[in-house]
């Protein structure tokens, strides 16, 4: 047998705990592989570092190659079957604007939860779905408004998956400190103890896990999440100005 004695201090409590199901998983493996639900970039990191800390067998699928969110097909299986289904949103488009936030919502409001929903995509005014292949007939067959709006489901080959759009625009901002409660306050235009209270309340996550460390100063790299407000990524920093601030070039999805 197996042995899967890690070392998991040097990852925050948030990561610990997605660490120690991954180890679970890997008991799982060593009698059969094991398909996981979807896993962000930051699970996907922690998943490797273990796999190849155990020596044991990992592959990620999301339906296309740039995939943010994948699953994983831990230990050995011939037939590679991710289970991955793709499906196409059809909506009047000519009077009706979709966002990202709407057809998502439109899969929680019927009780699926995010890791069984893969990349939402779009191309213009088209848009399509990654799931679950045990849940794609439910949301074919149930869900049938986005929104207010009326829209439906169609299973579709993936042969058809659309190139997708990035919505991430690229600004540089100027700002005194990398603490995560003055980045959202400047970006999204709140007083820092909003952004605090946010931070404390448990609204923020870096690098999609909760942090409610208030000071914790964002890396170049991390993607800062607030929820209902959007993402921001620290791409580089360029420099400082006179008074000795910070120029930041980041990337943002959703206000700001």
């Amino acid at each position: 047998m197996t042995n899967f004695e890690v070392n998991l201090s040097h990852y925050s409590d948030a990561e610990r705990v997605f660490a120690k199901q991954v180890v679970g998983w890997f008991h799982q493996a060593d009698k059969k592989s094991v398909l996981t639900v979807f896993l962000n970039p930051q699970e996907r990191k922690i998943l490797t570092e273990l796999a190849k800390h155990i020596g044991i067998s990992v592959h990620f699928n999301g339906g296309y190659q740039n995939a943010e969110n994948k699953r994983a097909l831990i230990g050995n299986d011939e037939e590679n079957n991710f289970q991955i289904s793709l499906l196409q949103l059809n909506y009047a488009s000519n009077y009706v604007h979709l966002h990202h936030s709407t057809v998502l919502g439109s899969l929680l409001h019927h009780g699926i939860s995010y890791d069984r929903i893969g990349d939402v995509i779009h191309e213009n005014d088209n848009w399509q779905l990654l799931i679950d292949s045990a849940l794609a007939d439910f949301v074919t067959e149930n869900v049938k408004r986005a929104g207010s709006k009326k829209v439906n489901f169609e299973k579709i080959p993936f042969e058809k998956i659309l190139n997708p759009q990035s919505d991430e625009k690229e600004k540089e901002i100027v700002i005194s400190s990398q603490r995560i409660d003055l980045l959202i306050s400047q970006i999204y235009n709140f007083s820092r103890a909003h952004a605090k209270d946010l931070i404390e309340s448990g609204e923020v996550m870096v690098n999609w896990f909760e942090n409610d460390n208030t000071s914790y100063l964002a890396k170049l790299g991390d993607v800062v999440s607030t929820h209902g407000y959007g993402r921001i990524r620290l791409i580089a920093t360029r420099g400082t100005t006179n008074r000795n601030k910070i120029r930041l070039k980041i990337g943002i999805v959703g206000k700001g």
